[in-house]
């Protein structure tokens, strides 16, 4: 499409150039070298538009890559609490879940089995422990042998304690202790989310047997993600914390901004690269956790003048921009500096700070001065 532009352009000002000559008006012909007349028509077809030069954030870059991650408190790996049978879960990769949420349900005989231990050691335990405060009576009344005594307060100490450690077992495996003792056996477990997020991995079958401390889902909380860097050895010295970057997913146009969080200390001698930790401003849902990353610190950052990079046009490798006064187009020299997110410094800009400049369709409009 730009080159039928181009062409157009090109035959328009070689008719317009003819024009002039049989009629010797003034309406658009190339004047001097370096400079170029356009009626409004060629300025249409050129896609012209002009605009001032900004103030721009430059920097200096160093370049890095590495991945996307979260804390490891964003991360959650749920195990089976004790062997059991899968019979309720409806949940796949992707979805969100909160937490506290039941994400399965597990089943097993010895969930039964277990319960009921507890509840004949907590009725053993209340009559051991009325033996014990009967035999403690009767031993300060001189009407009993102290060995008895002793026989009863080992008997409610012990099964004190096996109530106790049955009790902890039936809580790790998530048996809601106040129902069983008000008599409640729970045939079925429930897993549930200990944080917020999304479900990353889920290995299960509906069914499946799975074995105590066997990873049946992997959560990720993707809000505080951030990116793990690997920057050079001969950049780091450039690198500091609270340095702004700009953040890009390696086949994607989109960038994020984010800052410089934490510096390792220690090089990876292998790879001869320092980690750098990054925070991300506002991730979206394209990152995932683990996605190959580039990033762009931005070192010794400053406002300056400055022009979209589209505005620059070269002729013997020397960059240069169009300068427009209506419809005639001049060519002035320029020295460019840093560049950042498609914006170019523009080093003594002088008096172009008050001049318009062509910032869409300059390639169009010289490629035309030059033919």
């Amino acid at each position: 499409m730009k080159l039928h532009r181009m062409y157009g352009l090109a035959i328009a000002l070689a008719v317009t150039g003819c024009t002039r000559n049989d009629d010797n008006s003034a309406t658009d012909a190339v004047k001097e070298e370096g400079a170029v007349e356009l009626v409004p028509q060629q300025v249409a077809m050129a896609e012209v538009r002009t605009s001032r030069i900004e103030y721009r954030v430059i920097s200096d870059i160093v370049t890095a890559t590495g991945e996307t991650d979260v804390p490891p408190e964003a991360k959650a790996a749920l195990t089976a609490p004790s062997g059991g049978y899968i019979v309720e879960s409806t949940l796949l990769p992707g979805m969100y879940v909160k937490k506290g949420q039941r994400l399965a349900k597990l089943t097993n005989p010895e969930y039964v089995t277990l319960q009921q231990e507890y509840l004949e050691t907590a009725s053993a335990l209340q009559f051991a422990e009325q033996d014990y405060l009967r035999q403690r009576t009767l031993e300060e009344q001189n009407a009993t042998a102290l060995k008895k005594l002793q026989q009863s307060e080992s008997t409610y100490n012990t099964l004190k304690g096996r109530l106790a450690g049955l009790k902890a077992r039936l809580e790790m495996i998530g048996v809601d202790i106040a129902a069983l003792d008000r008599g409640t056996i729970q045939p079925a477990i429930s897993i549930k989310a200990p944080i917020s997020g999304y479900i990353a991995n889920a290995n299960f079958a509906q069914g499946a047997y799975v074995d105590a401390r066997e990873v049946i889902f992997e959560i990720v909380d993707t809000e505080h993600l951030h990116v793990e860097l690997n920057v050079f050895e001969q950049d780091i010295a450039k690198v500091a914390k609270g340095q702004s970057m700009r953040i890009r997913a390696i086949g994607s146009d989109a960038t994020y901004p984010g800052s410089v969080l934490l510096i390792s200390p220690k090089r990876n001698a292998e790879q001869r690269t320092f980690a750098v930790h990054g925070h991300i401003d506002s991730p979206a849902e394209e990152l995932r956790t683990g996605m190959f990353v580039e990033a762009r610190i931005l070192v010794d950052a400053d406002t300056v003048p400055a022009l979209p990079e589209e505005a620059i046009v070269y002729q013997d490798a020397r960059p240069y921009v169009l300068v427009g006064h209506g419809g005639r187009f001049e060519l002035r020299t320029v020295q460019t500096g840093g560049k950042l997110d498609g914006w170019v410094e523009i080093r003594d800009p002088g008096t172009l700070m008050q001049e318009s400049i062509v910032t869409e369709g300059a390639a169009r409009v010289f490629a035309a001065m030059k033919k």
